[in-house]
């Protein structure tokens, strides 16, 4: 039936649209220009979907086509089918034939190839000759389903066996433990730890040895070894051995060697440190000088305290720290201890300065002037200060009391030491520190307000105050503020004496000497030993004191029944004038006066509660010297 008798033909439709292209006639005049564009945009779009007329060559091509792939898939199902029923007839299996149709035939004929065999020794060939093992040691079978599937299913095979002879490779299953455990003494006799290329400086010469590879077994290509080899006939099995390289070869060692170690120990290297110059040996280099391997290269290492030992070997009495120039005392003379320069080198200086010089044939000098330390105090600076000789010395003797021992002890620490240059002034508060318990000083008893004793932090340090300005006195310092006890200790000399108080209250004196003036403070248990140090400008200075005037007994008796009351005893109030005098030639070419006033010290009575207080009037008893006596201090 034709496509005319299929199909009858369609009914006229006046209201329908025409089947072909719209043109300029057939548009409404109502519609854009834009609209009919993309109108007819769309019907030639259209037109071209439509379906290309195939001619009869190009159906014929397709259809021979689908012929091929068919026959091809059905020729590669046909041999599928073929080859899980049928072994190809040019299989082989250990050199057998072992083609035919699958059955328990097949598996007979593989028993029969190799039952003689499955059971026998295995024979390994090794370094160190034949060793045996059984294959129940390791772990050996043979699996047949295994081999049988691997042959029926794999159509590769089948088609290669189809036109060549083929041999199949076995599955052969082995226990890996078994294995090793039974191959032990192999293992042993071929495992080697691979042994470096060495490089050492021996005695200034370089010494090298030779590098070693090491061995170890390789199990893949032994096992592999193994299933090509067991139940084939003529075929034998091998311990494979793998080499180890070792991590530093010889020519690494070569190489270190003639761009390094053979130039280290050619010639000594000389060293400058400041003004001082050592040779420094090859064979001492060589002992310093290390190689050792690193991952995959040789390493140089540099031992600094070789280098260090052979400079205190040669420069005796080396210092790691300057030592300051000081002074020493012999009598009454003052003599500089000169200053010596330390050395002191910082991690990798040395290493760093002489690498260089390592790999130089010539000019092998090294300057190593930055490890030079200098001293803080040089010999010169002291010298400069013109300190030659004792100027004067006081020693302060007091009764002991712990308080006492600490605080003089610890404002003599301070004060020890101390230079006045030309000029300068000293200040006893700022060289002894405020008195607190931060800066060392305890409690004790001192003179407070209205010349009465009093406790608090500082107590007696007016005797190393006392003992200093007598010193200066001496040794014909300037006085710039200096102030005695409002009443008189008994154990300080009347007028020449001296207090201080934290902050208003201070001693100071002025070195009015053309030279400094070094304070030197040693303390003892009980007592304190001022000495001044300079260059003398008079042959000897003395103190005149006169006669003690406008005596004061206006003594009032005071009963305190308070439980800090510190007792005391009654003295009168005078004033006395000392006079320093210069000396030069046997002649005195200077005096100045010094007047001191001390204030009566009234009579306090310290009572406990209900004691009855004494009547008695207060006395004062003259001294020998016609001096009043001074109020003892408990």
């Amino acid at each position: 039936m034709s496509d005319k008798e299929k199909t009858p033909p369609a009914k006229k439709n006046k209201s329908a649209a025409p089947k072909h292209k719209l043109n300029s006639k057939t548009r409404s005049t109502k519609v854009s220009p834009l609209v009919t564009q993309e109108l007819d945009e769309l019907i030639s779009n259209l037109e071209l979907l439509k379906p290309v007329k195939k001619d009869w060559k190009y159906r014929i091509g397709e259809f021979i086509g689908q012929l091929i792939l068919t026959a091809v898939a059905l020729i590669l199902l046909g041999c599928y089918i073929w080859s899980i029923t049928v072994v190809p007839p040019n299989t082989k299996l250990f050199g057998y034939e072992i083609g035919s149709e699958l059955s328990p035939n097949v598996y007979e004929q593989i028993n029969i190839a190799v039952k003689d065999k499955v059971n026998d020794p295995i024979n390994f060939q090794t370094p160190q000759g034949t060793f045996t093992v059984t294959p129940q040691q390791i772990g050996l079978e043979l699996d047949l389903p295994a081999t049988v599937n691997g042959i029926s299913k794999n159509i590769l095979i089948f088609l290669k066996s189809a036109i060549f002879s083929t041999e199949i490779k076995p599955t052969i299953n082995l226990d890996e433990n078994s294995f090793k455990i039974a191959l032990s003494k192999v293992i042993t006799d071929n495992t080697k730890t691979p042994i470096n290329a060495t490089l050492a400086t021996q005695g200034g010469k370089v010494v090298t040895t030779e590098a070693v590879s090491g061995t170890q077994i390789d199990w893949e290509k032994t096992k592999k070894s193994l299933r090509e080899s067991w139940l084939y006939e003529g075929r034998k099995a091998e311990v494979v051995i793998a080499y180890i390289p070792p991590a530093v070869s010889n020519e690494d060692v070569n190489k270190v060697r003639s761009n390094l170690a053979d130039l280290a120990v050619a010639s000594p290297i000389t060293l400058k440190i400041g003004t001082r110059s050592i040779e420094i040996s090859p064979e001492v280099i060589g002992t310093a000088l290390n190689f050792v391997p690193n991952k995959e290269k040789l390493e140089s290492k540099f031992d600094e305290t070789v280098i260090v030992n052979e400079i205190s070997r040669q420069i005796p009495n080396i210092q790691t720290t300057a030592s300051d120039a000081k002074f020493d005392f012999i009598g009454d003379r003052v003599f500089v201890i000169p200053a010596q320069e330390g050395i002191k080198f910082k991690p990798g200086q040395l290493d760093a300065a002489l690498s260089p010089a390592f790999r130089q044939k010539d000019n092998r000098v090294v300057n190593l002037d930055s490890a030079v330390v200098k001293p803080l105090i040089t010999t010169e600076s002291l010298d400069a200060l013109g300190i030659k000789e004792q100027l004067s010395t006081f020693r302060q003797d007091f009764d002991y009391l712990p308080y006492r021992e600490t605080n003089v002890g610890q404002a003599a620490r301070y004060m020890d030491g101390k230079i006045l240059k030309p000029g300068e002034i000293f200040s006893m508060n700022e060289t002894i520190k405020e008195r607190t318990t931060k800066n060392g000083y305890v409690k004790g008893i001192y003179i407070g307000e209205g010349g009465r004793f009093d406790f608090g932090l500082g107590g007696g340090v007016s005797i190393i105050t006392s003992a200093t300005w007598t010193a200066a006195f001496y040794a014909g310092l300037e006085r710039i503020e200096q102030r005695a006890h409002s009443v008189l200790i008994a154990r300080y000399t009347p007028g020449l004496e001296a207090t201080v108080s934290w902050p208003k209250l201070d001693l100071k004196f002025r070195n009015n000497t053309n030279n400094s003036v070094l304070i030197k403070a040693i303390p003892a248990r009980d007592g304190i030993t001022i000495s001044m140090y300079g260059t003398k400008e008079y042959d000897r200075i003395t103190a005149k004191f006169g006669e003690p005037y406008n005596l004061n007994n206006n003594i009032d008796v005071v009963n305190s029944y308070d439980p800090n009351c510190l007792p005391q005893d009654p003295a009168p109030g005078f004033k006395i004038v000392v006079t320093r005098q210069f000396w030069k030639n046997n002649s005195i070419v200077q005096s100045e006066n010094l007047t001191t006033s001390y204030r009566p010290s009234d009579n306090i009575i310290c009572l406990k509660e209900g004691e009855v207080a004494p009547s008695a009037n207060p006395s004062v008893v003259p001294a020998a010297s016609g001096v009043p006596q001074p109020v003892p201090q408990s």
